[in-house]
């Protein structure tokens, strides 16, 4: 049963980035935005990052600990026009007195004219005296 929930996070956090080529986008000021694009010349049109982070604990008392950073960018030369970045997490604390932290850390390219994101998580602490605590951050670049 896990196993088949798990795949189904794994398949809902793909699609959005197999979707990003597809479509086209209004311009709002058409000068400005086919300049950024005439200067793009010869580097890749788009950027996708994909974290994904898996943490649990499963015996009475154990302790787990989990700490995931993710970064892209490009050379200040060269950025992509669209950036896609998705995030997601499972932390899992299922003992007693079991505890689970997770920190999930994704930054993206800056100066793109679009970027999407997606964060998906799933925290969970089932036993007595278990803890999970679980921190999700998808940036835009600065």
């Amino acid at each position: 049963m896990r196993r088949v929930s798990f795949a189904a996070l794994m398949l809902l956090t793909a699609l959005p980035a197999v979707a990003q080529d597809r479509g086209g986008m209004r311009m709002n000021n058409a000068l400005s935005e086919l300049g950024q694009i005439d200067a793009n010349r010869g580097c890749p049109l788009s950027s996708t990052s994909v974290t994904i982070g898996v943490n649990k604990s499963m015996a009475a008392g154990a302790t787990a600990q989990q700490q995931l950073n993710t970064m892209t960018g490009g050379s200040p030369n060269c950025r992509p026009l669209v950036s896609t970045q998705v995030v997601t997490g499972a932390n899992l604390a299922l003992g007693r007195g079991s505890s689970a932290g997770q920190t999930i850390n994704a930054q993206g390219p800056s100066g793109v004219l679009a970027t999407n994101t997606y964060t998906r998580s799933y925290n969970m602490g089932y036993g007595a005296f278990s803890s999970a605590n679980q921190r999700i951050f998808n940036q835009l670049g600065r």
